[in-house]
């Protein structure tokens, strides 16, 4: 997504979506903005997702299209004449001024915090994760290969180098599925499902240690 969505997702409301005395208008369409939006806001900058409608106004004289967010600041985003133009332009003020926001909260980390542009530190979360613990080493399970009858073989990826390998599922090895963590240290990995952001490791380690059952540290590019 740049700075407007393909195409986004309408629901129309009635008069019973809002009470009287807010500024919805008593009919109009719902759509959503992501928390993600626009793509080149920094992680740690994100929000969640804001419900946005957009509703025929004539509170200037002239009949128009008005967009509000409805959980948030329930500010004027966009106006126009059409609907599209009116998202449209509510989607660049909503760009551009998150925009704004991450360049403030990154100017503020480094000039009166002393800190680093962006946490260092990212954690995500892998769910459940099934692990292949053996003497060889630990790594999380890709697949589990038959063998003709005789011992399975486990595929797996190594946690500490990142390559795969195989293992005979013999009495030395043991298949563990775990709640598991990832540590992304000044990497430039993508991480879908973030869970938080640390200044250090010490308090990043601290906390996958409290929540996760195991946790590895990301073996990406670097930053």
């Amino acid at each position: 997504m740049g700075d407007s969505p393909d195409s986004p997702e309408f629901t129309a409301y009635g008069p019973d979506r809002f009470a009287e005395h807010l500024p919805f208008g008593r009919i109009g369409y719902l759509f959503t903005v992501p928390g993600d939006f626009p793509a080149e806001v920094p992680d740690f900058c994100r929000v969640t997702d804001w419900e946005m409608a957009v509703y025929r106004t004539r509170a200037s004289g002239v009949q128009m299209w008005e967009v509000r967010d409805v959980n948030v600041h329930r500010r004027v985003w966009g106006e126009a004449r059409r609907r599209c133009d009116a998202v449209g332009m509510a989607l660049l003020e909503i760009a551009r001024k998150r925009r704004e926001d991450a360049a403030e909260i990154r100017e503020r980390r480094v000039s009166v915090l002393g800190l680093e542009p962006e946490p260092p530190y990212r954690v995500e979360t892998s769910g459940a994760v099934d692990l292949v613990l053996s003497p060889g080493g630990v790594g999380r399970l890709i697949r589990i290969e038959p063998n003709g009858g005789k011992a399975a073989t486990y595929r797996y990826t190594d946690l500490a180098t990142g390559r795969e390998r195989t293992v005979v599922a013999d009495g030395r090895v043991t298949l563990l599925t775990v709640a598991a963590g990832l540590l992304h240290a000044r990497c430039a990995c993508p991480a879908p499902d973030l869970v938080g952001f640390h200044e250090t490791r010490e308090d990043a380690a601290a906390y996958l240690t409290e929540e996760y059952d195991a946790w590895w540290p990301c073996t990406g590019p670097a930053a």
